[in-house]
């Protein structure tokens, strides 16, 4: 499929979540590594982002951390920080009741952005980083966006490569349809183990004061503790806090 995507604009912003989202701070080496370019290539971006003040080296161990345009640029982002302060009471809620993970994800032209994040209780760790990027065809989440937020989204995941994550997951533009036709008649969409083997996601669409999806909220865990088919407590939990979020975003449901 076409992109109108510049490869070194591309580059430089892989380079920025990289040194954003990882654990250590990272040195020239590592940045080239992870982002699969030679060192001379990696210190031109890095000396392009650093004189531009996206991220700053700490003189003494060479590795580099996010700076203070990145910072600046961060605090104008109320929208996704307002949504992810305004549902972290309810998810906290619904994590401790049902002991499974708790995700919301932004909707945006591009798909799915992990915003909010909170582990489960169970003995075995299921989550999903903040930051991260969600297959539309692939998760639960994905198929809620697909069939909430309207064709343009669904076409252009449907021209797409539809990449097999799993042998479960859905790879015929034909199957994907009839998954989203389910969706928008439930509600909510389940994917099991279509993400990857074991691990099972319910998901249910987030809306704003003009009836506008813009998020999703989704229960993932094993498939031993989330069964397919969910437990009816486990779906009623996923809808009830798909509306306290979207109500405390302004959404009237109908009748309400």
């Amino acid at each position: 499929m076409a992109t109108s995507r510049v490869k070194t604009s591309d580059m430089a912003l892989t380079i920025i979540e990289k040194i954003a989202f990882s654990d250590v701070a990272l040195n020239q080496t590592e940045i080239a590594e992870a982002v699969g370019i030679v060192k001379s290539a990696a210190h031109k971006h890095l000396n392009t982002l650093e004189e531009t003040g996206w991220i700053m080296r700490d003189l003494a161990s060479g590795r580099y951390q996010l700076g203070t345009k990145a910072w600046i640029i961060g605090q104008q982002a109320t929208a996704i920080q307002n949504l992810a302060e305004v549902g972290r009471e309810p998810m906290r809620a619904a994590r401790n009741d049902t002991g499974l993970a708790v995700v919301l994800s932004l909707v945006n032209k591009g798909g799915l952005s992990v915003i909010s994040a909170l582990h489960g209780t169970h003995p075995i760790e299921i989550g999903v980083r903040e930051g991260s990027e969600l297959a539309l065809h692939a998760t639960a989440q994905g198929q809620v966006a697909m069939a909430f937020g309207g064709p343009a989204l669904t076409e252009k995941t449907l021209k797409g490569e539809l990449a097999a994550l799993t042998p479960k997951t859905l790879t015929s533009p034909e199957r994907v349809r009839d998954r989203i036709k389910e969706v928008r008649s439930h509600g909510f969409a389940c994917a099991p183990q279509e993400t990857l083997l074991g691990v099972n996601v319910i998901a249910a669409p987030v809306f704003d004061h003009t009836n506008s999806l813009i998020a999703t909220v989704a229960l993932v865990g094993s498939i031993q503790h989330l069964t397919d088919p969910p437990a009816q407590d486990h779906v009623e939990t996923v809808q009830k806090l798909s509306v306290a979020i979207s109500v405390a975003r302004g959404y009237r449901p109908k009748g309400g």
